[in-house]
């Protein structure tokens, strides 16, 4: 299981400081680092926000029995 993980800059504090976000998107097990670069620009294009990161996290079941 994948999951996209974006850091936005929302807005900035009384002192310029960003002010972050996060958002986790679902993903295909498929889902590699040009997908995830398309998706970001398509992202930045339409969003108010900007997108300061992202990574691609994967996760994996360790035993049945957890």
């Amino acid at each position: 299981m994948k999951r996209l993980s974006l850091r936005w800059i929302v807005g900035y504090d009384e002192n310029n400081e960003p002010i972050y976000r996060r958002q986790s998107v679902n993903v295909s097990d498929s889902f590699d680092q040009a997908n995830a670069q398309a998706v970001i620009d398509i992202l930045d294009r339409y969003s108010q926000y900007t997108c300061e990161s992202a990574q691609i996290v994967t996760t994996e079941s360790v035993g049945d029995g957890l």
